[in-house]
């Protein structure tokens, strides 16, 4: 019993982290536009997406360019 309590814990805390994401680059294209790759770590697997990003101002716009 005690082994499937802690079987179960340890389930529902990997389940706790989430779909956790980080940029991890950035480059720019021009002066206003950079493409900008994120990946993100679900549950038991890790994926990518591409954003191209165009500056205006203090705020800036991206559209998905695609996943890898």
């Amino acid at each position: 019993m005690k082994r499937l309590w802690i079987l179960g814990l340890l389930i529902a805390g990997l389940g706790a982290t989430g779909c956790q994401a980080s940029y991890t680059s950035i480059r720019q294209i021009d002066a206003t536009r950079y493409q900008i790759t994120r990946t993100k770590q679900g549950f038991f697997n890790t994926y990518g997406t591409l954003l191209d990003c165009q500056a205006r101002g203090d705020e800036m716009t991206c559209s998905e360019i695609s996943d890898l």
